[in-house]
Order: structure tokens, then sequence, then C-alpha cells
């Protein structure tokens, strides 16, 4: 869809670092994976297979996350290749959470990732990153619309596992501020 395209295409320099590991015959990234053999990919791993390969290759500065929103999404995914879908998929696919922590180990500070989805939690600012953008894709009838969240690293967290508090909002936070962007720490206080 062409908005989509112009927005990805408009976070995009030449010689920038790109990946999608959810690419099927998208060819806008560099570094391109899908689970299915018969996408235009040029690779074919699990998702978290290849983050974890990418990380040992390149830094990236840019990540395009668009994976299966639904589980009935990665299951009709799987079965159109004949990979079976075991319950431990069913308990983690939509969730996403080690992929999210892969991308976040893999792109540089000011890096930017582009996530799609029913919801516009993205990386989050746990993570540590920051909304840029948000654009919602209406597919029209009674078809949920796409939520497109752009949004860009501001620091490493140094622990997948940092200590986080419920701040009240709706929201986790980490419970120190060392190291932090000053509007990370100005939010906490």
């Amino acid at each position: 869809m062409e908005p989509v395209r112009r927005l990805v295409l408009s976070y995009i320099q030449p010689n920038m670092e790109t990946i999608d590991p959810f690419a099927k015959n998208c060819k806008i990234a560099k570094w391109r994976n899908d689970i299915n053999p018969a996408a235009e990919a040029e690779y074919h791993l699990d998702a978290l297979d290849f983050l974890r390969m990418c990380q040992k290759k390149v830094a990236a500065d840019l990540v395009i996350f668009d994976p299966p929103y639904s589980l009935r999404q990665v299951k009709e995914c799987y079965e159109s290749f004949g990979r079976q879908f075991t319950m431990e998929d069913s308990q983690t696919a939509v969730r996403w959470k080690a992929e999210r922590n892969a991308i976040n180990d893999l792109l540089k500070v000011g890096g930017i990732v582009i996530s799609f989805g029913w919801n516009s939690s993205g990386q989050g600012i746990g993570r540590m990153y920051e909304i840029l953008e948000i654009m919602l894709l209406c597919h029209g009838g009674a078809h949920y619309d796409t939520i497109i969240v752009v949004e860009k690293k501001l620091a490493h967290q140094e622990s997948l596992f940092a200590p986080t508090e419920f701040n009240g909002s709706g929201a986790y936070m980490p419970t120190t501020t060392q190291g932090m962007p000053a509007a990370i720490e100005n939010m906490q206080s």
C-alpha cells in the first residue's frame, strides 16, 4: 500500500543497514527473512533465529517489524508450507517479546523500528524508545485497522531483565534513570 511504503521509505537513507524479519516478498530492507521458503526473502529462518544471526553480522539502523498479528495468522502461515503449529507457538507467537528484545540488541542507538500490528505498544518506553509517529491503516468493513508505530531508540538498555516498576499510568518504567536521556528522566519526575 502506497502510504505505508512512503512512510517506511521516508526513514531509510542510502547505506543504512535495514532488517525485515517477516519480509515475505517485500524488498525494501537490505536483510530480508521470511519463514516460508516460497517467499522472495534471502533467508527462510524462524524470525528469532534470523535476528540472532543478524546480531552477529550487522548493527541495524532500521528494523521493519511486521509479524502475524493473531494466532490464526501464525497458524495459517505455518500450515501454508507444512510446518506444524505447536502448543509453544500458541503461547508465544503474538507477544513477540523475544523478537523485540533481539531487535533491541541489534539496533543502534538512534535507530528506527517501524512496528505493525493491532496495538501501538511497539518497542516501548521500557526498552527506551520514543514514538515518532503513528499511522492508522484502515482496511474497511469489519476488518481491524493496522496500527503502524515508528520509534527511535534513545539509549541501549544494559540488561534484558532490567528492574522495572509499575508507574500507575498503565506503563512499566525502569527503576533507575542513570544514563537515560533527559527526556526520559523528566518523564519519571
